[in-house]
């Protein structure tokens, strides 16, 4: 049975939402409504989620082809499994580090959104007050996604298998897929951590844009449980993974 590739399944729900963004935005024109009425309020709204979508499918299709690879086993370094007890404590984990993700997103989204609205509102005020209120709609949405979405990830990383997948393009650990070779994302450090349990700790950075000039990393860190017994493994994992990087720079 072929595995199932969540990434392209979201891939294909971005691009279902943005036909009907592309949908909404000529139905003003369709049904003759005035731009002044509405109209232009519903298209800008309409465009702007189709912008948003076409992004967000382009980069979970490029998920999809990492992830696909690592599940047929292209370039795959290890592929371990865990018992079960051991994902509670890693859901939990990674629960933690992508709620701060998604509120740092949602901010960012938030001062895009409310800069539009506020340009409309002072621009045109009987028709931008239209955008304003749509903008803040959206922020509201924004906001509710970026509450939920941590609690649905944590949700499905309790119910995946318990394994992780690691290649020289990522890691794929209890359901959640990592990269470190898309939109300009590099390894920064490997690092086998000892203790009780020990786990590989890869630490990868991408390009993010605050503001509209300003351009920086923001770093992330994924945490690999290593399986009693595999130290010896992850060792080796680590120097892979460090000998890769030093090639990318």
């Amino acid at each position: 049975m072929k595995p199932r590739n969540p990434q392209a399944r979201i891939a294909s729900i971005w691009v279902g939402v943005g036909v009907l963004g592309v949908v909404g935005a000529v139905l003003p024109s369709v049904f003759g409504m005035e731009g002044m009425a509405g109209g232009f309020a519903i298209a800008v709204i309409c465009g702007f989620l189709t912008l948003c979508a076409a992004i967000t499918a382009a980069v979970f299709a490029a998920r999809a082809r990492v992830l696909g690879r690592m599940l047929r086993g292209d370039g795959v370094l290890v592929h371990w499994t865990y018992p079960t007890a051991d994902r509670a404590e890693q859901t939990e984990k990674e629960f933690d580090e992508e709620r701060k993700a998604s509120w740092g997103l949602l901010l960012i989204m938030a001062a895009f959104s409310l800069v539009m609205g506020i340009g409309f509102l002072v621009a045109d005020p009987d028709a931008g007050r239209y955008v304003f209120f749509a903008m803040i709609g959206l922020v509201a949405l924004l906001a509710a996604v970026a509450t939920l979405a941590p609690l649905a990830r944590r949700r499905k990383r309790g119910r995946a298998t318990p394994e992780a997948i690691v290649s020289c393009d990522g890691a794929y650990v209890f359901g959640m897929l990592h990269t470190w070779r898309l939109l300009g994302a590099r390894v920064d450090d490997v690092e086998l951590a000892g203790g009780a349990k020990p786990t590989v700790r890869v630490t990868y950075s991408a390009p993010v844009l605050h503001g509209r000039i300003l351009l920086t990393r923001q770093s992330y860190t994924v945490s690999i449980p290593v399986p009693p017994g595999a130290r010896e493994r992850a060792s080796e994992i680590v120097g892979a993974l460090r000998g890769d990087r030093g090639a990318a720079s």
